[in-house]
């Protein structure tokens, strides 16, 4: 490639033994640390995209119709809005809790309380058929 820059960095100083972090650039004029903002903010955006693709299964959604993608995003929003507002009220407890984290933690609660529902529903010795219908798992 043809006007490239790339640039290599250590997370503390400069260790022989360790493989360094690699960037490339092509836009050449920019300096170092400009370099550095902007990936970092790239960054970001890639952690959300992977949340929203492996953790969210957005990968599987069609785009057909400008409506679609405008509902997709609406979707989007109102999803991370909510893992932000959880996240939030967890970190108190968890300052480390990433949105990832936020998504295995309400799958786990969720299972739960599914778990506790057939339980429960076991318990009162109701019939399987119903309990199923309830779950919306038969008609």
């Amino acid at each position: 490639m043809e006007n490239v820059r790339v640039f290599l960095s250590w997370e503390d100083k400069f260790d022989p033994k360790k493989p360094p972090f690699c960037l490339m650039c092509t836009d050449t004029s920019l300096d170092v640390v400009t370099v550095l903002r902007h990936y970092a903010i790239r960054w970001q955006i890639e952690v959300g995209y992977r949340y929203f693709k492996e953790s969210l299964g957005f990968d599987q959604y069609q785009h057909l119709s400008h409506k679609g993608i405008e509902r997709f995003w609406t979707i989007q929003f109102l999803v991370y809005t909510f893992l932000a507002l959880e996240q939030a009220k967890e970190k108190r407890h968890s300052p480390s809790l990433a949105l990832g984290d936020m998504v295995r933690c309400i799958r786990k609660d969720c299972l739960g309380q599914l778990i506790l529902y057939a339980y429960e529903q076991g318990w009162a010795q109701k019939p399987l058929a119903e309990v199923l219908k309830n779950l919306r798992l038969s008609s």
